[in-house]
């Protein structure tokens, strides 16, 4: 009776072990998979900021060279201006100075 009482405890004591050591392993699991999960969005998140660096650098290269093609189209209109200036200059002043005086 001593032995089965005894082999009963000891039962009992294992099965608590066991069921701690299982709890033990399922806080651990738990915890692996936050982590695991915060590693991952991390590296999304490092990915992500690559991405964006290197869309944002091709965006500038693009933006240089439309700035470029607008500069050159004005610069076009400006020498086109100063030569119409240029060439219209003296008989403007002549035209305005004519309707001053005969006014």
């Amino acid at each position: 009776m001593k032995d089965m009482i005894e082999e009963i405890i000891s039962t009992d004591k294992k099965s608590r072990e066991s069921i701690e050591h299982a709890k033990q392993l399922k806080i651990q699991s738990a915890q692996k998979l936050i982590d695991m999960k915060e590693q991952k969005r991390r590296e999304y998140l490092e990915k992500a900021r690559a991405n964006i660096k290197v869309i944002e650098q091709e965006e500038r290269v693009k933006a240089d060279a439309k700035l470029e093609e607008i500069e050159e189209e004005y610069k076009k209109i400006e020498g086109g201006i100063d030569e119409i200036y240029k060439k219209n200059y003296e008989p403007w002043v002549k035209a305005l100075v004519k309707r001053v005086i005969e006014g």
